[in-house]
């Protein structure tokens, strides 16, 4: 491993993503100030989820196409100066509510183009048999920034309004420092088409086909993108109960931290566990009744407390599941479709967040918690009962189906050696 260029890139990330965390904390806050508009905040909430959901498939594609040192380069710069406005909308008092909103979904867009392109990096300044440590490194880093940078903003903004945006600033100035630092290696993608015969080799269409055909990528996707969903209502029925328990809020905050160290737990055991696992859809297979097991647990149990163990359980599998994604991304999917894989993965499974946030309150409010509880665990056990079918359809459907399958995805025309079972 080339230690420094590693040392500096996950150390620009660290400093990125806390940043992002304390400013991300902020801006609600902010917003309540400004206007004690809860609709107000909404709207900045929004601002700052969006880019979640619209860009990571053109993140995807600009990665596959351009330098990835250099569309970091302009991900930082794009945020630095997304906080550079807020800094001064509220220095000069220069309307500053307009100015959140267009701040938040700037930094929230640069955000997702700086993630994409350095996931695809790490390639670069890694040996391939120090590459799941590498990467297990920054699936904990992620969960290190959330923990400390989620009370960190929150208390600097109790000090004075801007002073989250004053440590994104100077978080982003580091992490531009950081990049600029390393060698010049080269980041051009391989294998990528000059601009003439560009229409056949970067397009989405190509990163879609091989998620399908990957017996592997095509399971995770469809499972993560129910789970995050399911896990909104997890979460807002385990706070409900707290609420209903006379639970201090400090004391909710503190369980629902749990998330933030079972996520760290989980990245760290991956590396040294996923070398005992031959086949990697056997993770799949693990996480998802792990899943079932802490949903009972939540389902069966009327104490918050106990439900809010079960969900930092549900962060620990979560933690050891993103690493072995990523490990699998890298290693088996071609460089010059990787940002158009991970794009995909990233929209389908991130974009069901913010829809199972929605439609919790709804799932909550009609079903009441304890037979909300029940209703995720079902979902997750026809979730598992299907994970079969997924990794290997050709045992489950007629093989006239597969073949027609096959034929309307243009196997032909994929290089890659994966096809539907």
């Amino acid at each position: 491993m080339r230690w420094r260029d590693f040392t500096l890139l996950w150390s620009a990330s660290a400093a990125s993503q806390f940043g992002g965390m304390c400013a991300a904390t902020a801006n609600p806050l902010l917003a309540l100030v400004l206007t004690h508009s809860p609709v107000f905040a909404g709207y900045v909430g929004a601002a700052s989820t969006i880019p979640a959901l619209l860009m990571h498939l053109p993140a995807g594609w600009f990665v596959d196409r351009f330098n990835r040192r250099l569309l970091m380069f302009i991900g930082q710069l794009g945020r630095l100066a997304a906080c550079a406005m807020v800094v001064y909308a509220l220095g000069f008092d220069a309307h500053p509510k307009p100015v959140l909103v267009v701040a938040a979904l700037c930094e929230g867009s640069f955000l997702v183009l700086y993630s994409a392109a350095e996931v695809t990096a790490v390639q670069r300044v890694v040996n391939p048999a120090e590459l799941p440590s590498a990467l297990a490194m920054n699936e904990a880093r992620g969960h290190l920034a959330f923990m400390a940078g989620k009370p960190l903003g929150g208390f600097l903004f109790g000090q004075r309004e801007s002073y989250p945006y004053y440590v994104n600033l100077l978080a982003s100035l580091w992490s531009l420092v950081a990049l600029l630092m390393m060698d010049k290696t080269d980041y051009q993608p391989q294998g990528t088409a000059r601009p003439a015969h560009a229409r056949s080799r970067i397009s989405l269409v190509d990163g879609l086909r091989m998620v399908i055909l990957n017996s592997f990528l095509r399971t995770v996707v469809v499972v993560c993108s129910v789970g995050n969903f399911l896990f909104q209502t997890v979460l807002l029925l385990l706070v409900v109960l707290a609420e209903q328990q006379h639970l201090s809020s400090a004391r909710i905050g503190v369980l629902l931290a749990t998330s933030g160290v079972g996520g760290l737990i989980g990245s760290v055991v991956a590396p040294s566990a996923g070398k005992h696992v031959r086949d990697e859809r056997n993770i799949i297979k693990v996480c998802v009744v792990a899943w079932a097991a802490l949903t009972f647990i939540v389902a069966v149990s009327a104490q918050p407390v106990v439900g809010l163990i079960a969900w930092g359980g549900l962060s620990v599998t979560g933690g050891f599941l993103n690493v072995a994604i990523v490990n699998h991304q890298t290693g088996q999917v071609p460089e010059h479709l990787l940002g158009r894989v991970i794009g995909i993965n990233r929209f389908l499974t991130s974009g069901a967040v913010p829809l199972g946030a929605l439609s919790a309150g709804y799932i909550v409010a009609e079903l009441q918690p304890r037979a909300a509880a029940w209703f995720v665990f079902g979902a997750i056990v026809l979730t598992a009962l299907a994970v079969p079918l997924l990794i290997r359809p050709g045992r489950w459907l007629p093989a006239r189906t597969v073949a027609r399958i096959k034929k309307r995805l243009a196997l032909e025309e994929v290089r890659e050696p994966v096809a539907v079972p």
